[in-house]
């Protein structure tokens, strides 16, 4: 026999019926709210983190194709922080970043991946803008050793500064001179043709170390 419940309890299991029916309705309009009315803030508070995660995932590919992709990638990110979101289920994790953290990362390798095998001749420009470098700063290498000293180099450029990489391929690549180079990164003319001299200085005896390394 069902004991006397008082109207507060009778009230609170309606309360209780009513949200269970309606719960995801609900949630799904803040996350719609949301986005369409906040994606600026939302940008901005996530700006550090995603920015962290591109930078650490660029530092893992050669240099040429983290110099080419890291706008695309950054875009994806952004897109994929805002997927996640509107997939994120907050009763499951109050925290959103675990999951937009395994997202975004699985959709840059998916990009690189795709980029590789939808349109091989980005690949191939990859190589040849750093075999073009290395023909550059080894003046005369044979045909035959192209493609593989300048994936060597790629790998090499990664042990240069910031400054120095951009220094390198602005004056190679872009056929800047180093007036020009100085007004892009805020450096003498003197200034940027040190760095210059340095950084090929640098990127020789890295490649001579790998020579040294593959006739051991």
């Amino acid at each position: 026999m069902e004991t006397n419940r008082s109207v507060e309890d009778i009230a609170e299991d309606r309360v209780k019926e009513v949200w269970s029916q309606s719960e995801n309705q609900v949630i799904a309009g803040i996350k719609k709210h949301l986005l369409g009315t906040y994606p600026g803030e939302i940008i901005q508070h996530f700006k550090k983190k995603v920015a962290n995660l591109v930078g650490s995932y660029v530092k893992h590919l050669p240099s040429h194709v983290g110099d080419s992709e890291r706008d695309d990638l950054s875009n994806i990110a952004h897109i994929e922080l805002f997927e996640t979101i509107k997939s994120w289920d907050p009763r499951r994790n109050e925290d959103i970043w675990p999951l937009a953290y395994s997202r975004i990362h699985g959709a840059m390798r998916d990009h690189i991946r795709y980029v590789t095998k939808s349109d091989p001749t980005r690949f191939q420009d990859w190589v040849n803008e750093a075999a073009h470098m290395y023909l550059s700063i080894e003046k005369a290498p044979q045909f035959e050793n192209k493609v593989e000293t300048g994936v060597q180099l790629a790998e090499a450029m990664k042990n240069l500064s910031d400054v120095e990489r951009k220094v390198i391929l602005l004056h190679i690549k872009k056929d800047k001179t180093f007036r020009e180079i100085g007004e892009i990164v805020e450096r003498s003319e003197s200034q940027v043709s040190r760095i210059y001299a340095g950084a090929v200085q640098k990127l020789k005896k890295l490649l001579k170390a790998q020579k040294t390394l593959e006739t051991e």
